[in-house]
């Protein structure tokens, strides 16, 4: 493949790796708002996946919803507690222009509060169940899981080769690049670089850039000069 060959190949699939990114962040926010009301409206929170109605599954999709997580809603009062323990989490204290917990301490304790399911910690050495001040429970936002199959990973590849994912894929390319929006903007201005890049590319294969003592010559053609 010649240069100038991989330099096309390489602005198609740039141009074409930015566009789907774009149509697959909108499907993935469409496809959890969907789960999101279908559970909602009928319980529904797994679906599963073909490629065609009267295909066999290759994947599934469902909604995960995270339990509740503590998290340290006031600083101050969760260090003034840790504090309050003396010389036992004296290591676990960073005092720099405030008093402030360790990380890894932090952590330790929201995970065993998060295990527990209420802002209290309960104490390994005395067994004493101490209300934790400056954490609360808080509520994590569901997402969506998707799970293909390894007959899956094989099947879609195989379909698109075979073309038999027109109905399933959108019309990439026309769409992001003929519409008006910021996205589609800024894609247009990557193609027209790439394309100077592609006359750059030329300029040197037509120089020679096997020889890099014919790279004056390429600057010269490339500006406009001599051909």
């Amino acid at each position: 493949m010649s240069l100038k060959d991989t330099a096309r190949t390489v602005a198609a699939l740039d141009t074409l790796h930015k566009a789907i990114g774009d149509h697959l962040k909108a499907g993935k926010h469409e496809l959890e708002a969907g789960l999101k009301a279908a559970k909602a409206e009928t319980g529904t929170q797994k679906i599963s996946i073909s490629l065609d109605d009267n295909g066999p599954d290759i994947g599934s999709v469902s909604l995960v919803q995270p339990k509740a997580a503590a998290a340290v809603t006031d600083p101050e009062a969760f260090a003034a507690w840790v504090v309050s323990f003396g010389d036992r989490f004296k290591s676990e204290i960073e005092r720099k222009f405030v008093t402030s917990v360790r990380p890894v301490f932090q952590k330790m304790i929201l995970d065993q509060v998060t295990a527990a399911g209420v802002a209290e910690w309960a104490d390994p050495e005395t067994g004493v169940i101490h209300e934790v001040p400056g954490v609360a429970m808080s509520g994590r936002a569901a997402y969506t899981r998707m799970t293909i199959t390894d007959v899956g990973k094989a099947a879609i590849p195989q379909a698109w080769r075979e073309g038999r994912l027109a109905s399933v894929l959108p019309d990439i390319a026309p769409a992001a690049i003929e519409s008006g929006d910021g996205e589609a903007e800024q894609l247009r201005a990557k193609v027209a670089d790439l394309e100077k890049r592609l006359e750059w590319l030329n300029a040197l294969e037509a120089a020679g850039v096997d020889n890099w003592g014919g790279i004056e010559v390429a600057i010269e053609m490339y500006n406009g000069g001599a051909e």
